[in-house]
């Protein structure tokens, strides 16, 4: 019993060693505090830090990104679409819960566009069942299943949704990694990153304006205390449940990041958001260690290969076509970069420079960084002897050859002997001729 006890505690340690294992590639030591994190590189794709980001949890309001996604893939027109408030829609949901203050304004026409202002900037639950109830033609579960279908679509196995808000639902659950796909396909709809930059919004009608609950982007609230110039939206979330949630971009020096921090513990005594604080402390880390690199570049020699047809020991020397970028520590090891070069063992001259001649893959340590195409880096002329001495040599390798020489032999051997032997008898017969006429002499 002991033994497989041991066994299974082994199996799970390497599960686990292997769930978070990404970042070890980057070399990310940052300590967080939110119980799944996924921060990803959008321009490379690469994964910078992973932290149990398969494990299912539940998203609270970062389920609106979904929520959008189908409003916008149902509705041509946001800015002119409008939708009548009926406020028995949103009558059950917690009174203590987020709201845009859509109770107010019952019986009024509000645009789908300010709808998504309420629902993403205040994070108003109402406003997602407004959009909901309007988009699945009344019926909210409808709405839900379109959800669930577009989350199976993007390929978000660990995910699923039972309400358009986020609110506490055990059958309602999904992941970083699951989550940062979510927020991959929302930032393509119209106006998603629009809407969730924006800190403050008025919608039409409204005395007062609605206030976003990412203070990353308020360099006002708190004294700028969670304020960080480089992020762009793009949606809060918090249940008791579900802790503090966040998902933002960060763009800078032409780099563009997305991270998605879940399940961060919140106390109401110390009043921090460990959530923003970890997502601050990632884009710190990789705005500080990482950057573009070159690491092969078009003059650099990957490989030379023999040049057939050319003087006697003549290579041609193969470089990149293009400069071989990625995104690696500024001070990366180059003794972990592995190249893999695919080219031919030999190639036949005339060579002209710029002829794609092979690939070559790169590596650094586990990570596969791309493959681009070898080129020729200089012209190789074709020389006339050892073209002809080649060629000949190689039409000699050829069976036939040897069997159509060997037959021209044999005929030339037997048309040479029979004229020999011809010109022998006609030689004897002139002797005879000569010995008739002497004895008639």
């Amino acid at each position: 019993m002991k033994r497989v006890f041991c066994v299974l505690f082994v199996l799970i340690i390497v599960f686990v060693t292997a769930a978070s294992a990404s970042a070890l590639d980057y070399g990310c030591n940052v300590s967080t505090v939110s119980k799944s994190v996924y921060l990803e590189n959008l321009d490379t794709g690469a994964v910078i830090y992973d932290k149990y980001s398969g494990k299912q949890m539940y998203p609270a309001s970062t389920t609106k990104i979904m929520t959008y996604i189908v409003t916008a893939e149902n509705v041509s027109d946001l800015e002119n679409t409008f939708v009548t408030i009926d406020d028995s829609v949103f009558a059950d949901i917690d009174p203590e819960s987020t709201v845009m203050g859509l109770a107010d304004h019952a019986g009024e026409q509000v645009s789908i566009k300010d709808l998504l202002y309420g629902m993403m900037l205040p994070s108003g639950n109402d406003a997602a069942l407004v959009l909901a109830d309007y988009i699945g033609g009344g019926s909210i579960s409808a709405f839900v299943d379109k959800m669930n279908s577009k989350a199976a679509e993007l390929g978000c196995a660990d995910t699923h949704f039972a309400n358009p808000h986020g609110l506490h639902d055990t059958n309602h659950y999904t992941t970083a990694a699951d989550m940062a796909k979510i927020a991959k396909c929302a930032m393509k709809e119209p106006m998603l990153m629009e809407i969730t930059s924006t800190v403050n919004y008025t919608p039409a009608g409204f005395e007062s304006p609605l206030h976003n609950t990412n203070y990353m982007l308020d360099e006002n609230y708190h004294r700028g205390e969670y304020y960080y110039p480089n992020v762009r939206g793009i949606k809060t979330g918090y249940t008791d449940e579900a802790g503090r949630c966040l998902v933002t971009t960060a763009e800078k020096d032409g780099f563009t990041y997305l991270c998605v921090a879940l399940g961060a513990e919140y106390s109401y005594e110390d009043d921090i958001n460990y959530a923003m604080k970890d997502t601050a402390n990632l884009y710190d880390w990789v705005f500080e260690n990482l950057s573009q690199q070159v690491v092969f570049g078009t003059s650099d020699v990957v490989k030379s290969i023999p040049v057939e047809y050319a003087s006697k020991g003549q290579e041609v020397t193969l470089v990149p076509e293009k400069d071989v970028v990625a995104l690696l520590p500024k001070d990366y090891d180059k003794s972990l970069l592995k190249t893999e070069v695919t080219a031919e063992e030999s190639v036949k001259a005339p060579v002209t420079k710029g002829d794609v001649l092979g690939t070559v893959s790169v590596k650094y340590d586990d990570m596969d960084l791309g493959s681009v195409n070898i080129t020729a880096a200089e012209d190789i002329e074709r020389d006339t002897f050892s073209y002809i001495t080649s060629c000949v040599g190689e039409f000699l390798k050829h069976n036939f050859v040897w069997i159509i020489l060997g037959g021209v032999a044999l005929i030339t051997l037997i048309i040479t002997i029979a004229a020999l032997r011809a010109s022998a008898e006609r030689k004897r017969r002139a002797r005879e001729r000569e010995r008739a006429r002497r004895r008639y002499r």
